[in-house]
């Protein structure tokens, strides 16, 4: 089992590290003056693939909560975990550290839905994939708001989906 969370998280970080150091190089020497400080840095396609005993997808975690807009994450689930591997762009040119979370799968459907849920010490992280429609919705619910720790909380539900990335965004707007 090991071993195959490491294949699966080295898989995820090549992925990300390959989007980094490559997906530039397509757009050198089509410098875009009207591009913003904070998406410098070009990240992959959206993409999406579920058969009956996995799912992956990757792509650009959007909503206006997002601290960072030019980002990407790749999720893997089998029938037991949802592991989650992501970079943000921080700033110019600049990358921060590849995150990896693991998230347990709540539940796995014939229908094709896939839930991996984890909680943290304010919110419970709520993925959810859903093989028909090729969707990845990520629900951040508050939890333990009567806890000191988190008295700063604000209380609210945060949704976002998994889309293209900001730049494919821009290239392929009509």
């Amino acid at each position: 089992m090991i071993s195959k969370v490491l294949a699966v998280l080295f898989g995820c970080s090549t992925l990300i590290l390959g989007a980094i150091a490559g997906a530039p190089m397509i757009f050198k020497g089509q410098p875009n003056q009207n591009m913003p400080e904070d998406q410098t840095i070009t990240f992959g396609d959206y993409y999406f693939e579920g058969t009956e005993d996995h799912v992956h997808a990757l792509g650009t975690l959007t909503a206006d909560w997002i601290a960072y807009k030019n980002n990407t994450y790749t999720i893997h689930c089998d029938s037991e975990q949802c592991l989650v591997a992501s970079v943000e762009q921080i700033g110019h040119d600049h990358v921060g550290w590849i995150s990896v979370q693991s998230f347990p799968v709540k539940r796995w459907t014939d229908r094709g839905e896939v839930v991996g849920e984890d909680d943290g010490l304010c919110e419970r992280t709520t993925l959810t994939l859903d093989r028909p429609s090729k969707t990845v919705l990520w629900v951040e619910t508050p939890i333990n708001q009567t806890s000191m720790n988190c008295a700063r909380n604000d209380g609210r539900i945060r949704k976002a989906t998994l889309e293209k990335s900001l730049t494919w965004r821009r290239l392929t707007k009509k």
